[in-house]
């Protein structure tokens, strides 16, 4: 009878299966633990950012808020100044309305006084014209300077040349006016173009 060759296994796996229910048994007991240490950071990185989002929500009200009450006083701004506005515009027309008032007055008066003396409607519109002047020179407005003086483009518009001292305003046929710096009625004006020199017979 031959001898049994057959290498025997039962050993080695008994071992194995030591070794691996040893393996088990230390990562149940281990698990737990593990388990709980990463619960617990968990937790800390749901606190962090809960506590981030409350911050960040208080900071977008406070934002909301801060911008509506901008929002608020820009617009209310803007309505006063609308209002100021129209009222300076008011005062302005008002103020010129009243000014030009006694020229109607004194045009009414000329025209009364025409009636029983015709002869005398000349006084009577040279009157309400001094007084139309005096009107407007209370008003701040100035005459721009006419015949003699030094042609201005920014105040004289030529429409033709006469005889006369060259780069003069010869005549005035249309008075200008300026109100401060601003011109509001460039005088229309013939310039001089020197003297012609007499034809020889």
């Amino acid at each position: 009878m031959e001898p049994d060759t057959k290498p025997n296994t039962d050993n080695g796996d008994a071992v194995a299966r030591a070794e691996s229910e040893g393996m088990v048994e230390h990562a149940k007991q281990n698990a737990p633990e593990a388990f709980e240490s990463e619960a617990a950071q968990v937790n800390a990185e749901m606190d962090r950012l809960g506590e981030e989002l409350s911050r960040t929500q208080a900071e977008l009200l406070a934002s909301k808020d801060k911008f509506l009450r901008l929002y608020a006083d820009f617009d209310n701004y803007r309505k006063r100044t609308a209002g100021d506005l129209e009222a300076a515009r008011q005062n302005g027309e008002l103020k010129v309305l009243r000014a030009v008032l006694p020229v109607l007055d004194d045009l009414e008066r000329a025209l009364e006084f025409a009636q029983s003396k015709p002869e005398s409607i000349m006084d009577g519109v040279k009157a309400v014209r001094d007084g139309f002047k005096r009107i407007l020179f209370g008003l701040g407005v100035e005459s721009v300077p006419g015949e003699g003086q030094d042609f201005d483009p920014r105040h004289h518009e030529a429409i033709g040349v006469l005889d006369g001292e060259e780069g003069k305003v010869a005549q005035v046929f249309v008075a200008g006016y300026r109100y401060g710096d601003q011109l509001v009625r460039a005088a229309k004006v013939a310039v001089g173009q020197g003297k012609k020199e007499a034809s020889e017979n």
